[in-house]
């Protein structure tokens, strides 16, 4: 298996806080938003797909048709095995998101889980079904980036916030600022080990435009939607677009 900070680093994810812990076993958040997420390096395998996406609609319990983003082969077998996964018990109405992405070069198999209190569920924490997830990912190389998000928000805050978006910024340290993504900025720096990350936002778009790191792989990435991820995991900067 493929270390808990590696992965968080490779995924574009270092400034998640390793250790969190977790709560009860349930779906939590506060008043006004419920979030569940799995982010997993998996192999191009059926199964594994099917298990995982199993696991997680056992575990969200939400009926709402997904929106997946992949390419047309993955994401026809991700709906497939997530409408599968629907059941009549399940009452919850969140939104399902799902993000495939073909990795590069193939690196270790692994999944993590977070909610909306833990930014990663400890090993000893995770459920069987997730736990039996990563033993059948014990020692498979990974093709895939998998990410599987459920969020719930109540009506009034969705209908307030509907059409609100921000740029959320971290590094290694955790929140940097959050910046409505209606303003104009040329020239945000952000604090990283290597250095500083340059960002600008402009007419609805989010960009890198300076990068410390040799191959500079966040800078041919643009952020303008809600879930849209820049991240630079050697000099740990994560920007996100989120609902203000």
């Amino acid at each position: 298996m493929i270390s808990r900070r590696n992965f968080l680093k490779i995924a574009g994810l270092s400034s998640v806080a390793l250790g969190a812990g977790f709560t009860a076993g349930k779906l939590v958040g506060n008043k006004k938003s419920v979030y569940f997420a799995v982010h997993g390096f998996i192999p191009a395998d059926e199964q594994i797909i099917a298990n995982l996406v199993t696991a997680f609609k056992n575990k969200v319990q939400s009926n709402s048709e997904a929106v997946v983003i992949a390419d047309s082969k993955i994401g026809e077998i991700i709906n497939r095995f997530d409408l599968n996964s629907r059941k009549e018990k399940f009452k919850n109405s969140g939104s399902v998101t799902y993000r495939i992405q073909r990795l590069d070069k193939q690196i270790d198999s692994d999944i993590i889980v977070s909610d909306a209190n833990n930014s990663v569920y400890a090993l000893n924490d995770l459920n069987s079904s997730f736990e039996n997830v990563r033993v059948g990912l014990k020692n498979r190389k990974a093709d895939l980036l998998f990410t599987a998000e459920y969020k719930e928000t109540d009506f009034l805050s969705s209908l307030l916030n509907s059409d609100r978006k921000e740029v959320v910024i971290e590094n290694e340290k955790g929140l940097v600022d959050r910046i409505s993504l209606d303003s104009n900025y040329k020239n945000i720096l952000i604090d990283g080990p290597q250095g500083k990350t340059g960002l600008k936002i402009e007419n609805g778009i989010a960009r890198v435009h300076t990068s410390t790191c040799r191959h500079g792989i966040c800078k041919h990435s643009i952020a303008s939607g809600v879930g849209n991820i820049i991240a630079c995991a050697p000099n740990k900067v994560l920007v996100k677009i989120e609902r203000s």
